[in-house]
């Protein structure tokens, strides 16, 4: 229902057409497509949620902490993990580097540095550095990224908004991409097999895997 009501909201803001619109429910309606099994918590770290709305955010992954720390918004313990929760304002949290970062965002802008990041983002605009792990839906927003993904399985849905994902020396991986309704743009060290709206290359021996689908947008790839 969340994303039908940000669909419409879209339509009036002139972001989307109608028919966009249209296509874009019908793809909602198809219900979640199966995919590869996601990268597990790396073990030692917390899994810390982050519930976002309307905020301006950064979250950094710093080594040698033990604890996250923040400045605004409210954190707190939640079973073997945390929670923090900031609204209207302005945020800062740090967490033990290459902890998974639970992310729900509404209304936002969020910078994420040398995370994994794990969750769903609706009408936010994300910026990732030296991510080590990705599982993570987008509607109607952006994201422009640099991973470093090497082992695991990991996930990108964007149902309408564009992506820009830069592939930092040392990632190696298995790339799938899918883009419905856009482009899809690959540069750099692939070795690739490409195909209409689709691409699929490797970088390494392909020891992770990672599928991204744009339903309605554009993907950039660079390594």
């Amino acid at each position: 229902m969340e994303d039908k009501r940000r669909i419409l909201e879209m339509v009036r803001e002139g972001v989307l057409s109608p028919e966009e619109a249209l296509e874009l429910l019908a793809v909602l309606e198809e219900g979640p497509r199966p995919e590869a099994p996601a990268a597990s918590p790396a073990p030692g770290h917390p899994q810390i949620r982050v519930l976002a709305t309307g905020a301006n955010l950064e979250v950094r992954g710093l080594g040698g902490l033990a604890e996250p720390e923040a400045e605004g918004g409210a954190l707190l313990r939640e079973g073997e993990g945390y929670v923090y929760r900031v609204a209207f304002g302005e945020g800062a949290l740090r967490v033990p580097e290459g902890a998974w970062v639970v992310l729900e965002a509404r209304g936002s802008n969020v910078e994420l540095s040398r995370v994994a990041l794990k969750g769903r983002a609706l009408g936010a605009n994300l910026e990732g550095e030296a991510l080590v792990g990705l599982d993570l839906e987008v509607v109607g927003g952006n994201l422009e990224a640099s991973l470093l993904l090497r082992e695991g399985g990991h996930r990108l849905s964007v149902r309408a908004g564009n992506a820009e994902l830069r592939f930092l020396p040392g990632s190696d991986l298995l790339l799938e991409a899918h883009v419905r309704l856009g482009q899809v743009e690959a540069e750099g060290l692939w070795r690739p097999v490409a195909g209409p709206g689709s691409f699929r290359g490797f970088l390494g021996e392909g020891r992770a895997q990672l599928t991204a689908r744009v339903v309605m947008g554009n993907l950039e790839l660079e390594a």
